[in-house]
């Protein structure tokens, strides 16, 4: 350690900061500088005397061994500086004496300055040393106040970190606990809710299983009251046949009917055993009951027309033979009278003969007196005609009906029949063609597509009765259930009707009939009260929903009726899909014919002008188009003469309707123009059909 030192202090001497030639080679002038004696100065005041050479020796010896035995800053400045005070001191004033005595030659006083200036050069070094130790000092306490700082710094923000790092530890804990407790609390309340929710599920299934067997025990019960209806009806049907007093003159035809009412009465209790015994009525159950009602009801009618017209041929032929007995007593009493009795008897022959020719032109016309008022000859023989062959497609229908071995089969078809019919919407004519193109295959015998089977009208005779009869009776309940709320589906639906009717003439024969089954002022046909119909047969004739009695609301049934007028206005006014025949199946041509015949008939309250407006609102502006001036004079027809007449059958409670129609034929007189409804499919649209 102390050669260290040494090591150290060494380029700090006098020596050491010499400067030496390394590569130096003797020269001549350099030898003469060596071996040349110094110069004398002629001052020798400030010589030293030889003594002095030691000092300075010594002096030199004890800085280079200070600065070699320790190279301390503060004990190398004070060691120094108090030696060399006390030798400067002890040896000036020697050397002031010896001064004076000696005298020395320019060698001493040459050495003697060069002394003087190396202790000023030493003194200069060490002064110069001494601040530069200084200042390395402060330096070294400055970094070691920065250093100790800095430390207590870090150590202060370290400290305030885990401070810091403890509180948000802290702090998210307590997060944590105070969600855990907000969890905890959701967790209990959603599992409150879930079993408040789940006791009230339970209830609210309670309630709809009782609800539901209320309502399968009440449907249960209709369905037992319907059948009982039949049986009743049925035994109607058989007592009228037997309280007959007439029975030689009843038709033939009496057998069938009780033939068929043992069918129809077989019919119900199966299917009411069938719905007992599955313990709840199916929507087949209901609509065989309802078939039968309507079947057996058309049988009692017939049944109360045999027996009618039995009475009146009885009653007939007593007339007659009355006539006759009058005319034989009187020939006896007036015997002396012959030629006046034979001439009588001759005009009583001619005028029997002309009653029986009067009475049989009656039938030929197809309508009595009493119809006359109501309906028109014409009218009455084509609504008549389509009953009957209605009558005769349900009953080629009736294996499907009967027979439980084809249910499945009968769903199918009652399915590929409904499905497309409940889609039936105005988005787009190719949607309408694609609901044609489906009818029109299961028509014509092809397979269609069924629930993921193929199902075909070719594989049991009655398939295809069914199916026309259900596509022609579920066609025009559109009119009832949709149309009636929604004026512009009328005519999309009416596309389908004629797309069909153009391709099947039957089953427009069938949607007529159920047109005028389900509205008779389509026909028109006012049909008149009699005394063996009761209130809930005379309004379910006209078209009324009757249940149990109770008897539909008239603005409910006026609102049916508008639905189902406009969906036969669109019909009669439509245009043909394109691909069908140019001709229309039941064109414009049947709109007027309408119009006329309910201008041959008295006005009925209501009816009459609900029917007007409805059918004119539709059908109008193609009727102008059509017949232009012709039509015109109608409308003033109708305005002038037809309308105040339902004004005199109308009450004012009553008005609403007649003032509705008054307002539109009279607009549309001013106007000369009928506007175009709502939903109708232009030429445009029909050639994408």
């Amino acid at each position: 350690m102390e050669r260290i030192n040494v090591l150290k202090g060494l380029p700090s001497c006098s020596k050491g900061r010499l400067s030496y030639d390394t590569n130096w080679t003797p020269t001549n002038e350099a030898l003469e500088q060596c071996s040349t004696p110094p110069l004398l100065s002629s001052n020798l005041s400030n010589v030293l005397p030889s003594s002095s050479i030691s000092v300075s020796e010594k002096t030199s010896y004890i800085l280079s061994d200070d600065v070699s035995d320790s190279f301390s800053v503060s004990s190398f400045v004070s060691s120094t500086e108090s030696d060399l005070k006390d030798e400067i001191s002890t040896r000036s004033a020697e050397l002031l004496e010896k001064e004076l005595q000696a005298s020395f030659d320019s060698t001493h006083v040459a050495i003697h300055h060069f002394e003087t200036e190396k202790k000023r050069q030493a003194g200069e070094r060490l002064n110069s040393r001494k601040e530069k130790f200084m200042e390395h000092s402060r330096k070294l306490k400055e970094d070691k106040n920065r250093y100790l700082q800095q430390k207590e710094n870090e150590r202060v923000d370290e400290f305030i970190r885990s401070v810091q790092a403890l509180q948000i530890d802290e702090k998210k804990k307590s997060e944590e606990a105070r969600l855990r407790q907000q969890q905890l609390e959701q967790s209990h309340k959603e599992s409150k809710e879930r079993a408040v929710r789940k006791v009230k599920e339970v209830e609210a299934l309670r309630l709809r299983i009782l609800k539901e067997e209320q309502q399968i025990k009440k449907e249960l019960q209709h369905l037992e009251a319907s059948c009982n209806s039949v049986k009743e009806t049925a035994q109607k049907i058989q007592q009228i046949f037997q309280q007959c007093k007439f029975q030689s003159l009843l038709s033939p035809s009496v057998s069938e009917i009780l033939s068929e009412m043992d069918k129809v009465l077989k019919v119900s209790q199966n299917s009411l055993g069938s719905a007992i015994e599955n313990g709840r009525a199916s929507d087949m159950n209901t609509k065989i009951i309802q078939d039968c009602c309507t079947l057996i009801h058309g049988l009692f009618q017939k049944a109360k027309a045999l027996v009618h017209e039995a009475n009146s041929k009885a009653a007939k032929e007593e007339a007659e033979s009355q006539a006759k007995e009058e005319a034989r007593t009187k020939a006896e009493e007036e015997k002396q009278q012959a030629a006046r009795a034979a001439k009588e008897k001759q005009n009583q022959t001619s005028t029997s003969a002309g009653q029986t020719s009067n009475s049989s032109v009656q039938p030929k016309s197809g309508i009595s007196k009493e119809l006359s008022s109501c309906v028109s000859a014409a009218a009455w023989k084509e609504y008549s005609r389509l009953a009957s062959y209605k009558s005769e497609i349900v009953k080629a229908a009736e294996p499907l009906n009967t027979d439980k071995s084809l249910k499945q089969y009968k769903f199918d078809l009652h399915k590929a029949i409904t499905t497309p019919i409940n889609a039936l919407s105005d988005q787009s004519p190719s949607h309408l063609l694609d609901k044609i193109q489906r009818l029109k295959k299961l028509l014509s015998g092809q397979s269609v597509q069924v629930g993921g089977k193929q199902i075909s009208t070719a594989k049991h005779p009655a398939a295809k009765p069914y199916c026309t009869e259900l596509l022609a009776k579920k066609l025009v309940q559109q009119g009832l259930q949709q149309v009636s709320s929604s004026h512009s589906s009328a005519f999309p639906i009416a596309a389908v009707i004629t797309g069909i009717w153009s391709s099947f003439p039957d089953v427009g024969d069938l949607i007529l009939a159920q047109f005028y089954e389900q509205c008779p002022f389509l026909v028109p046909f006012y049909i008149p009260r009699t005394a063996e119909l009761s209130d809930a047969e005379y309004f379910a004739a006209l078209g009324y929903l009757c249940s149990q009695g109770d008897i539909e609301q008239q603005e409910k049934f006026l609102k049916r009726m508008t639905g189902i007028v406009r969906l036969y206005a669109a019909v009669v006014s439509s245009i043909p899909p394109a691909g069908q025949s140019k001709q229309h199946p039941y064109g414009l041509g049947n709109a007027w014919t309408w119009l006329s015949r309910m201008l041959n008939l008295e006005p009925r309250p209501d009816y009459t002008a609900t029917a007007l407006y409805e059918f004119l609102a539709v059908a109008g502006h193609a009727l102008m188009r059509r017949y232009k001036k012709q039509f015109g004079k109608l409308l003033n027809t109708l305005v002038l003469e037809y309308v105040p007449k339902i004004e005199r059958v109308t009450e004012k409670s009553q008005i609403g309707p007649v003032m509705r129609l008054k307002s539109f034929l009279e607009t549309c007189i001013k106007d000369q123009k009928i506007p175009m409804p709502d939903g109708y499919l232009t030429p445009t649209l029909v050639a994408f059909l």
